[in-house]
């Protein structure tokens, strides 16, 4: 049995876990476990400039991948940071996992002012991460390390943390099996899925909610195969965009919050939810809409009853519950129904694009030239997002579509660079100009490693969708909004990006063809001052 260090057992675990990237700063209190990645093949290290921008991209690499997304930082100061990346990760069920240091086991608890002493360091991270490890002795590094994977994997994911003494880092131990075993998933109990299968059956008139949880559970085949089974449109939350192909001709997508569509779900016989938890929104009035009667599938229990009551709960995988349904012997539901249903999502995506105005609507159909199968889009918290990027832009598969689902500004970029790392897949990132330079430091990552990103800055001057707010909130005021911006392009060229300018549609059709020809990342900033703004949306100001 070989003899490890504490840094080296975490190393060759990871490598057992099929980990191929790590992000995050090297510091006094991870030396060891950065040495022994680096001593390890098929793991590289990708050096961030900030450690919430690293569980932001190790966040992305998840969400895009299916798999683990693993950030390292050091104790005290670089563990604060990681916290709102955990944050937003526990918002987007992502598999998300830090790995941090911690002083030494003879000084921790004793407050004598040990260098980045940390004592409430993994209380913090618990308002946060849904498992945290802490391991004291040198023999539990590897049993509790393999178990927090497992569980930062299981049923619906959730985000987990482990901080390391410092001391157990290079002490030594028999290192064991560090084989990783994945949880398999789970079934729902034969009864739930009886009930189920009888309501569906007693029910005509009926539609899909297709959520984020279909994507984690690989079940987009299976949704598919119910939905056509039983002739049923499929609406998607945002998160769950690309559960169905874009052309699939039972796809609504995420339009549920149009009101002539919301109406037309009440009068349905059943819901069928699947891999949502309704999330409450702003103000929380996405939960006091009224809703059909419901068959409500999900991972997590808590979801169950959470915002909404169902008829039945189903509580177990995704793929599992969607193929035990499909195999039952069900009639395919109302045509005239579907029909109806279909035809509003149209109504529905027609007048968004209406009130686009011309300028982004023609900027969306720029974009949608390269949305293929194999195309990635993460978006920042930004007006285009809400106006065109949930409703319009089209998607083709399940992790294409991605943005801070906790509504933070600001993750966009990390999030791009770790999707684009990935995958080395060219991936869109769209930001807002004041979103934007939250993590700016992070072009830098993007040019050192060459991450094929193709980053969009929509500079108008500040932060629009608060501007909006704002005027809605207080009489037509708003206050400390607008914002001096960078020369964008000198910025990305000073870190060594390829930095591209337009002012106009056309010129912004040129400048993303030449971008997806060049190698590594690019920079587009798009100046939408002098652009005609979406409907109902406050003006920037001029140039």
């Amino acid at each position: 049995m070989a003899r490890m260090t504490g840094a080296e057992i975490v190393a060759n675990t990871l490598k057992t876990a099929g980990i191929r990237h790590v992000f995050g700063i090297v510091s006094i209190h991870n030396m060891p476990i950065v040495d022994a990645i680096s001593r390890i093949d098929g793991i590289d290290m990708v050096t961030c400039r900030n450690e919430q921008s690293a569980t932001h991209m190790a966040d992305g690499y998840a969400r895009a991948t299916g798999q683990l997304g693993v950030a390292l930082a050091s104790t005290g100061p670089g563990t604060t940071n990681v916290v709102t990346g955990l944050y937003e990760s526990a918002y987007a069920s992502s598999r998300t996992l830090v790995i941090t240091g911690q002083a030494e086991t003879t000084f921790y608890g004793k407050g004598k002012g040990y260098v980045h002493e940390a004592e409430n360091q993994k209380a913090m991270l618990q308002t946060v991460a849904q498992h945290v490890a802490s391991p004291r002795y040198i023999e539990e590094v590897a049993t509790q390390f393999k178990d927090l994977i497992r569980d930062v994997c299981s049923a619906r994911p959730q985000p987990g943390a482990m901080e390391i003494p410092i001391d157990l880092q290079y002490a030594e131990t028999e290192a064991g099996d560090l084989t990783v075993e994945f949880p398999a998933p789970f079934g729902a109990d034969a009864e739930s899925l009886t009930q189920a299968i009888d309501a569906i059956a007693g029910a005509r008139k009926r539609v899909i909610l297709a959520g984020g949880g279909v994507g984690k559970a690989d079940a987009s085949e299976a949704l598919a195969a119910l939905a056509e089974k039983l002739d049923a449109p499929v609406i998607t939350t945002p998160n769950g965009k690309g559960a169905l192909r874009d052309d699939h001709p039972l796809l609504m997508g995420p339009v549920l919050l149009s009101r002539p569509i919301l109406q037309a779900v009440q009068d349905a016989d059943l819901m069928i939810a699947v891999g949502t938890r309704f999330q409450a929104g702003v103000a929380g009035g996405q939960v006091a809409m009224p809703m059909p009667k419901m068959v409500h599938i999900d991972a997590d229990p808590r979801n169950i009853n959470l915002n909404y009551r169902p008829e039945v709960g189903v509580v177990g995988d995704a793929k599992l519950a969607l193929k035990a349904i499909a195999e039952a012997d069900i009639e395919s539901g109302d045509a005239q129904y579907k029909e109806q249903l279909l035809g509003l999502a149209g109504q529905s995506k027609s007048g968004m694009r209406d009130r686009l105005g011309p300028d982004q609507a023609g900027i969306l159909d720029v974009f949608s030239r390269y949305m293929d199968r194999d195309a990635y889009f993460v978006r920042d918290n930004t007006l285009p997002g809400y106006h065109w990027g949930n409703g319009l832009l089209p998607i083709f598969k399940p992790g294409g579509y991605i943005f801070p689902t906790s509504g933070a500004i600001g993750p966009g970029l990390p999030l791009g660079i770790g999707v684009a790392i990935a995958t080395g897949v060219k991936t869109f990132c769209m930001h807002g100009d004041g979103g934007f330079m939250f993590h700016v430091g992070e072009l830098s990552t993007a040019a050192q490693y060459q991450a094929p990103v193709v980053i969009v800055v929509f500079n108008d001057g500040g932060y629009g969708v608060l501007r909006g707010l704002q005027v809605n909130q207080f009489d037509g005021r708003f206050s400390e909004t607008d914002l001096s911006t960078p020369d964008f392009v000198k910025l990305a060229e000073s870190m060594g990006l390829t930095g591209l300018h337009a002012d106009t549609v056309d010129g912004f059709a040129e400048q993303v063809e030449k971008a997806m020809g060049i190698e590594g990342p690019v920079l587009i900033e798009l100046n939408v001052r002098n652009m005609q703004p979406i409907s109902g949306v406050i003006p920037p100001p001029k140039d």
